[in-house]
């Protein structure tokens, strides 16, 4: 399983909607929000508000236009360098929000 199969389902995870992730229920969600918390801690002077996060990365929740956006914006943080790195992983911008998402939202 590649990185991006793990990343449309982790954002499905956080929209709580029937998703790729119901078929894959070896994701961790808890490695997730492990993910996420990095990625918040990477970013201490900015304010995450989970509601918001959701707005901006999930605006009418998961569906096939939410991939796609998702992977252009993706596709658009790592031509224009915005990475966040943690493990050895390089990530884009959007998808470690995404994780951040994931932390900030409760089980």
């Amino acid at each position: 399983m590649d990185r991006r199969t793990i990343l449309l389902a982790l954002a499905g995870l956080t929209a709580g909607a029937a998703t790729p992730a119901a078929a894959l229920p070896q994701i961790d969600p808890e490695g997730a929000k492990r993910v996420g918390r990095a990625y918040l801690d990477a970013h201490p002077g900015q304010r995450f508000d989970p509601v918001r996060l959701k707005a901006d990365l999930l605006p009418d929740g998961w569906n096939d236009a939410a991939a796609a956006r998702l992977r252009a914006r993706a596709a658009g943080d790592f031509r224009d360098g915005r990475l966040f790195i943690h493990r050895g992983w390089r990530l884009s911008d959007t998808e470690g929000r995404l994780f951040a998402l994931a932390a900030l939202t409760p089980a």
